[in-house]
């Protein structure tokens, strides 16, 4: 049933105007985000973020199937809500939530996420600054192989000895 009433969501959405003709793959996909698949959920959402596969730009979508492929432990899903509610895309603005989810996600070793964390903990964004904190997760994502991190970390290591 469940699979009927997600096609027919969009089936209707269509006729609405409000998505251009949705591709067969958005269907399925659809199918499988409704069904529960958290990877689904991921690229469900990524396809309202950015308006693909015949799906209208929607920002509010993106982030409730975001938040949906979050809580079941997608660090990759767990990064976007949290980019999400850094920049007030889709959601409320809330850099305390934000700051959650980005952590959550760079424990689970998500090297751009380590990055984000740890500049969030540098610039005090969703927390009090924590220089500490923030070359711990900087130094997990340079190791990671996130050049951004290699850089600020030289960068806060200079300013240090000046």
């Amino acid at each position: 049933m469940r699979q009927f009433s997600t096609a027919f969501f969009l089936v209707f959405l269509v006729a609405a105007g409000v998505v251009a003709e949705v591709s067969p793959r958005i269907h399925q996909l659809a199918r499988d985000a409704v069904a529960g698949d958290p990877w689904a959920q991921l690229n469900l959402g990524a396809a309202y973020d950015n308006g693909s596969g015949g799906l209208a730009l929607d920002p509010v979508l993106a982030v409730q199937w975001y938040r949906r492929a979050a809580e079941a432990g997608l660090a990759e899903a767990q990064f976007n809500l949290a980019h999400c509610l850094a920049t007030g895309s889709g959601t409320a603005r809330d850099d305390v939530a934000a700051l959650e989810w980005m952590q959550r996600a760079a424990e689970q070793g998500l090297a751009s996420a380590q990055y984000l964390a740890g500049v969030m903990r540098v610039e005090g964004i969703g927390a009090p600054a924590d220089r500490a904190q923030a070359l711990q997760w900087l130094e997990k994502a340079s190791a990671n192989g996130n050049l951004d991190a290699t850089t600020l970390l030289e960068r806060l290591r200079n300013d240090a000895t000046k």
